[in-house]
């Protein structure tokens, strides 16, 4: 599903481009590193998992999940709250909500990981 949006976002952007439109180049830059960011965010959310979630209880996957979603989202929380003042709550909140989103991804990659190595997979 995910990977899906991501492609969305991508045939978005590109279209005015494929089709001979000029680009917005600002908004173009904007939504491109937006993409290239997440992209990222998720294969490190992957290859932290793989190193750190292996054979734990789930309250230790749980609380490994937690370290490994602020290690891997430092970015994306930079680009959520740049620019925010103290009293900028909503940029704020929008950077939690983010990072709980990276921490149920990596407690669902963790699941997946255990679940292909129960199978015999590497």
């Amino acid at each position: 599903m995910y990977r899906i949006a991501l492609l969305c976002l991508f045939v978005l952007t590109a279209s005015p481009t494929w089709a001979g439109d000029g680009p917005k180049d600002r908004e173009t830059d904007r939504l491109m590193q937006i993409i290239r960011d997440e992209i990222a965010r998720e294969d490190c959310l992957w290859r932290e998992s793989l190193a750190r979630l292996s054979n734990q209880t789930p309250d230790e996957q749980q609380k490994i999940a937690g370290v490994v979603a602020y290690f891997c989202s430092q970015k994306n929380k930079e680009r959520i709250v740049q620019g925010a003042t103290t009293e900028d709550l909503v940029r704020h909140e929008v950077a939690q909500y983010d990072q709980l989103w990276a921490q149920e991804r990596a407690i669902a990659i963790g699941r997946q990981i255990r679940q292909l190595r129960e199978r015999g997979l590497p």
